[in-house]
């Protein structure tokens, strides 16, 4: 069984909800407590905030700290951060397993062809999670300028903090709205956090939960089955 490294901190919550559902669903499927050791370095989350996520080399680094701390593989519990993830991935003695093409393999496998993305506005806005997608015949639209703002507000002032609310929920149902208005087949919960606000049983549109895919591969690649 291979070790799993988690780079977390980004932000904290996700990176608890990583370790829930590799444990869970691991207990779920063989019904015993011999899941696969796990090891996390968690980062500064204030650093990335205000450097726009273009810190590659701090994200080489952690990811060498993983390996050298006995990590097989790394996965980051963060979609942002991927913004660098052509840029370091080539260059590690350990995979960097990307939450991308984990998403992107589960649109494919739905069979779905236009999606919408939510997410940081990095991530809505940067292009390289569309670029990703693209390669896979996947077309991405995400929501309006103002809509991103409110969106990133939402995820900065509030999941990241643990906090929930019926007024962000319900504006986060109403952009998926207009998103499947415009054709999108199903929606990128595109932040490791928007998770705990959306979930698929509110809106009848696919909910595409990057955490829980990832953190799924994850399990599956540490235990062999993927």
């Amino acid at each position: 069984m291979k070790t799993i490294g988690i780079l977390g901190g980004l932000g904290p919550e996700s990176t608890c909800e990583y370790y829930r559902i590799i444990t869970r669903r691991y207990y779920d499927l063989y019904g015993d407590y011999a899941y696969p050791e796990i090891i996390i370095y968690s980062l500064t989350f204030s650093n990335f905030i205000h450097c726009g996520y273009e810190a590659a080399d701090d994200i080489r680094d952690a990811i060498l700290k993983l390996h050298r701390a006995g990590a097989d593989f790394v996965v980051a519990a963060c979609n942002s951060i991927h913004i660098v993830y052509d840029a370091v991935a080539v260059d590690l003695p350990v995979p960097w397993i990307s939450i991308m093409e984990v998403v992107a393999e589960e649109i494919n496998r739905r069979k779905l062809v236009r999606v919408g993305l939510l997410g940081t506005i990095f991530t809505m806005s940067k292009g390289f999670y569309q670029k990703a997608l693209n390669a896979h015949g996947i077309e991405t639209i995400t929501p309006e300028s103002d809509e991103q703002h409110r969106i990133n507000d939402i995820i900065f002032q509030e999941l990241v903090r643990g906090i929930t609310t019926a007024e962000s929920k319900k504006y986060m149902l109403g952009i998926i709205d207009r998103l499947a208005a415009r054709g999108a087949e199903g929606v990128i919960l595109g932040c490791t956090e928007l998770p705990f606000l959306i979930q698929q049983a509110d809106t009848v549109i696919p909910v595409l939960d990057s955490t829980e895919l990832h953190a799924r591969k994850a399990l599956e690649l540490a235990v062999g089955a993927g």
